[in-house]
Parts: structure tokens; sequence; C-alpha cells
């Protein structure tokens, strides 16, 4: 829904009406926008379309709201008894083909369209009987309802022409609408949806894209949830259509698995691009020189990405043009030494964000810094709602916050730690009661793997859990820890096992865990740790 949280300004009662019936309509996987203004090229007033709806997969539907006694007498329509000044569709009508050629203008495939009328004050067992209103009138005793009838109503007015290819009238929509809204997006929503990519990125992400075109090796930085991911993938797939043998790097399996599903979109051009962990890489170049892989200790991961720099470098021929390292605050000095090697003097794109950084240690070599002479940033922050978000920022920054975040997006549950695993399975069997999916959820735990006991669990009361790099992911609920879970995300996310000596960097770590919900957060805490913190106790107030 476009506003988000209530319509427009509008003295009309009936379309403030219609907005709340809309907004029942979450299951419908579409895109309503109240109040599209157009105006012509002399800026003249041109019309309105009361509210415009998107179906990705179905077209475009323009609903036309008349509000108040909407009467049809002697083949002359009145509306408060006064006569019209023309029939009820035709107001949208003129709209809509106007709505086109500002599509057209802009460069896009339009989608097929139709017109709908909603008299949302009338109540009629039978409705209009006109060729050109049969079976698209809705009114006051359909609006309960809507989410049933909708549909229906979206078929018979739309004809079943040919979609665009791509979705990029929607971001069109968007851009004419009047927003700066950009979706949420998921890694795993993204699979095989060239166009949603496209829904998703802004016109700083599409600039610093463009500029990747002219500019071989560069350092992006943003605050988590400003798309560096989204950046990285689309200008791996954007050097795969232009035939370069591009390489994705990152820190974690979970979140290389995510990207590699991603790439095997068979809508990318090219040569398809390749996405793995560093140390996973280094494995497997070591592999493929038939040298001994030792039993993976950590002495062995150490030292793997050295090893492979040395030992085992592909020919020259065999290397990538195009190396894009992301989450690269995590890489260590032999990591870079593996990059460096690989990339040379070829294409290198760097992403990170340092207030992230878990080891202060790690940072990148000021030798390779230096040929990174591009420093590029994204600010923006799309992936949390603006109170999580803010609350989030209070971990990195050291900030006690001053305003509570509403408990719609942050949610503090205090447990004892022998009472921590229950209250996480409720928290789950509440979000799976609301209507959540398991790949909707992710438990991220703030301890490490040894000393997490949520970690080990396959099993979470009825619910199956899985790790982030498991072939599984996408279907079930999510175990992870907050370094393994770095750079993915899900709409619900619940941050838990909070406490204990060995919990060092805790800002750092909640800073991690809060950041990786899309639409809310809940925290389990202890309640000495929440008593000691003015951030959590803030929650509890």
């Amino acid at each position: 829904m476009f506003p988000t949280a209530r319509p427009r300004p509008t003295k009309s009662h009936a379309e403030i009406g219609v907005y709340a019936a809309l907004a029942r309509c979450s299951d419908l996987d579409w895109y309503a926008f109240h109040s599209l203004r157009l105006r012509n090229s002399s800026s003249t007033w041109t019309g309105e379309g009361d509210f415009v709806i998107a179906n990705p997969t179905g077209g475009l539907l323009v609903l036309e709201v008349k509000g108040g006694r909407i009467e049809l007498r002697d083949g002359h329509w009145f509306q408060n008894g006064k006569p019209m000044d023309e029939p009820p569709r035709d107001q949208a009508l003129e709209f809509v083909k106007s709505l086109m050629k500002e599509l057209r203008r802009a460069g896009v495939e339009t989608p097929p369209y139709g017109v709908a009328c909603v008299f949302p004050d009338c109540e009629f067992s039978v409705p209009p009987t006109n060729g050109d209103l049969h079976g698209i009138v809705l009114g006051a005793r359909d609006l309960p309802y809507l989410p049933d009838v909708l549909p229906s109503v979206f078929t018979a007015a739309v004809p079943p022409y040919r979609l665009p290819t791509n979705r990029k009238w929607i971001q069109q929509l968007n851009t004419l609408w009047g927003n700066t809204w950009v979706p949420s997006v998921r890694l795993t929503d993204r699979v095989n949806d060239a166009a949603e990519r496209s829904v998703a990125l802004d016109s700083k992400q599409y600039e610093l894209l463009e500029y990747a075109g002219e500019t071989p090796r560069a350092l992006v930085e943003g605050p988590a949830g400003s798309g560096k991911t989204l950046v990285a993938t689309e200008l791996c797939r954007r050097r795969a259509k232009a035939g370069h043998r591009t390489l994705y790097l990152c820190f974690t399996d979970a979140l290389a698995r995510a990207v590699a599903v991603q790439f095997q979109d068979p809508s990318i051009e090219g040569v398809r691009p390749q996405a793995t962990s560093i140390r996973q890489y280094a494995v497997d170049l070591l592999r493929g020189r038939g040298l001994p892989i030792p039993p993976p200790d950590k002495a062995f991961w150490d030292e793997v990405s050295f090893n492979a720099a040395a030992e085992a470098l592909p020919a020259d021929a065999d290397r990538p043009q195009m190396v894009v390292v992301d989450e690269g605050q995590d890489f260590e000095a032999s990591d870079w030494m593996l990059v460096e090697q690989l990339a040379g003097n070829r294409g290198l794109w760097v992403f990170r964000d340092q207030r992230q950084a878990f080891w202060t240690e790690r940072t990148l070599p000021s030798s390779l810094e230096t040929t990174l002479a591009a420093r590029l940033q994204l600010q923006q922050r799309y992936r949390c709602p603006a109170g999580l978000a803010a609350y989030a920022e209070c971990f990195a920054s050291g900030d006690t916050p001053t305003e509570r975040p509403s408990p719609d997006q942050v949610k503090l549950v205090v447990a004892a730690p022998e009472e921590t695993k229950d209250r996480v399975r409720h928290l789950v069997d509440e979000l799976r009661r609301q209507g959540a999916k398991p790949s909707d959820i992710a438990i991220v735990s703030l301890a490490g793997q040894s000393r997490s006991e949520l970690y080990k669990l396959p099993m979470l009361g009825s619910h199956k859990l899985v790790h982030g790099d498991s072939p599984e992911a996408r279907d079930h609920i999510v175990m992870e820890t907050f370094l393994r879970f770095k750079g993915l995300e899900r709409p619900f996310v619940i941050v838990c096992e909070t406490s204990g000596t060995h919990l060092t960097q805790f800002a750092t770590r909640m800073h991690i865990g809060l950041t990786r919900a899309t639409v809310a957060a809940t925290l389990v805490a202890h309640p000495e740790l929440v008593a000691a913190d003015p951030r959590l106790s803030l929650l509890q107030s």
C-alpha cells in the first residue's frame, strides 16, 4: 500500500473507506497506489487515479471511487440527486490512457490495463447492468470481502494481453506517484526474479552501477541495510552480461550460498558469475591442484587462504576479470592476499561496513587500498523499518536512544537462561499462528557456534531448524549465529543467547543481529542484562 500507514490527504470519506478495505488485501502480492496524479506537458491538470493497482502477473487496474448515493435513471447518472458530468468510468478511462502515455514516454513497456468502479456508500444486491460496467462495480456490501472479490473484478476489467518482459512499469508507477520508497528485499525472494531486482534498485544505486561501467576498481561503504549485497550481485550480473568472468566473494558460507542460488537465474546472460566464500574458494583451489586437505581445524582455516595464494592460484587466463568482495570488513590479511593475487591489475570492487566489523584488527591492506581509487557511499537504509533501524543504530553509535521504538518493530522478552529455549519456541509458535511462513523466520544467537545451545538443535518443538548454508534454508526456519547470518535477512528475527562472559563486543553483536530483520526483531534477554543496559530497559518501560 502506498502510502503504507494512511491514505494521502483527501476530503473523500469514500476513498478513506476503500483504502482501509484494500489494506486488508495483504495476501495479494500486488501494489496499490492511492491518488496517483498526472499533469500534461503544459503543466495543466490532467487527472487523478483514485487507486492504481499493479498486479505483476496480470497488469494494471484503476479503481474509480464515487462516494454518496449513486443512481442511474432514464440512462443518466446521478450522485446525491445531482446529474453527473460524465459516466462513472469516463474520468478514470481518460486518466489511464494518459498514464500509459507517461509509461511509454519513460521508455517502459506498458501492461494490459482496465478500469473498475467502487461505490462504497451504496448497498445493492444487483449491480448496474450497463454493458460497460458489467462485472466491474463494487459496492458497500463488497468492501468487507474485498480480498475475495477483488481478483475476480480484476480479471473482468483487465484483458489478458501480453505482459511486459520486466517489472519496470511498476517502478515507474512508483516514480510517478512520488514516493522514495524501495521494497524491502530478501535475497531468497530474488531467486529467478530479475524484474524484481529492477524495482528494488533506487536512483543512487542505479547511479553507482552506471559508474561501475567506467570504473574497474572501487571501495563502496554503507550501513547495514543500504543494499550493498544487492548492488554487488547486480554488478556481477552486469559484468557477466558483458562476457566477463566474475567472482563474488564473501566471508560466510550462508551468504555465498544464497547469492549462488541467485546466479542460477536462467535470465542471466553471458558468463555465469561464480559465488563462494573466500575460504571455501581457497579450499577449492587447493583441491584443484591435488594438494592434501588436512582435517579442517582452526589452524587450517587460519592458513587456507595464504596457502592457496602461495601454491594454488589458477593460471592467468583462468582468473576472474572482475572480483567483487562483499562484507569486506571481515576479511583478514591472508584473505586479502588471495584476493590481491587473484585480481592482479584487473577489476576489483570491495563492499564493506566498518561498523559491523567484529574483528577490529582486520582491515583492508594499505597496498590494496591505494589501488581502489574510487570511494563510493550508500547512505539510505532500506532493509529495516525506521524505528528498528534507529534502535539498532544506538548499538553502533554507543548512544542511548531517547525514544522507544514501536513494539511492532522491536520487542523485548525477559527470560532466565534456563527459559530461553521455551521462550524462543513460544515466539516461533506465535509467529506461525499469525501467518508467518517458516522461511520468514530466523533465530539469531549472539553466542558462537561452540557456545550456543540452540545452534545445535535440529528441531524446536515441532519446528524444523536448519542453518543458513543448508540447501533447505529457503524453506525452513534458520537457526544461526550472528556472524554466520551476516549479509542475510528475514522478515522476523529472534535475537537470543544475549548474555555470557564470552560475549565480547556485545554492541556489535546486537547491531548485527537486529539489522537482519526486515519487519520486526524480538530480543530475548536475561533480567540482569536488561537491568544493566539502558538500551534494553527502555523497551521494558
